[in-house]
């Protein structure tokens, strides 16, 4: 039988990573507005919407988590025994870069997926536009969250 201790730990990791997929989820939510974006969304890699928005989401959640675990150890932002400071711009600037590398990666990748294959461009200029501006949303929808799990997290570690 499972320690009631453990239970605890479990529900709570896993309530904090279905907070992650929902925020992912929310800062996804405007790339639906790009019409040309939403038909490939529509069609692909399944004839479902739904269960194709939840694999993006999934994805992009996915790697901006390892993108963090990653930045978290490389770049040194938590605090540890023989340094303590807590580096919160070295964060945030990874928060930010995440988003738009990945917009950048992409935009190149279906660009030279369509070339290659001599299909047309469906990755317009005003795609990419659009693209960007919901990156923009993207970016301030997960530091508006980092800022308030910030907060959230003082308060329950002050004490009682």
């Amino acid at each position: 039988m499972i320690p009631y201790s453990s239970i605890g730990d479990i529900a709570t990791t896993l309530l904090q990573y279905l907070a992650v997929i929902g925020v992912v989820a929310l800062g996804c939510l405007p790339s639906l507005t790009v019409s040309d974006f939403r038909a490939r969304l529509d069609s692909w890699p399944t004839d479902r919407f739904p269960v194709n928005y939840s694999l993006l989401v999934g994805v992009v959640a996915l790697g901006q988590g390892v993108a963090v675990v990653a930045g978290w150890q490389g770049l040194r932002i938590g605090s540890t025994q023989a340094d303590p400071q807590f580096r919160g711009l070295r964060l945030i600037a990874l928060l930010v870069a995440y988003p738009i590398a990945v917009l950048g990666l992409g935009t190149v990748g279906v660009r030279l997926y369509c070339w290659q294959r001599s299909m047309e461009q469906w990755l317009t200029l005003r795609t990419i536009a659009g693209l960007a501006v919901t990156t923009g949303m993207y970016i301030v929808t997960l530091i508006g969250a980092a800022i308030v799990l910030f907060v959230a997290a003082l308060f329950f570690a002050l004490p009682t």
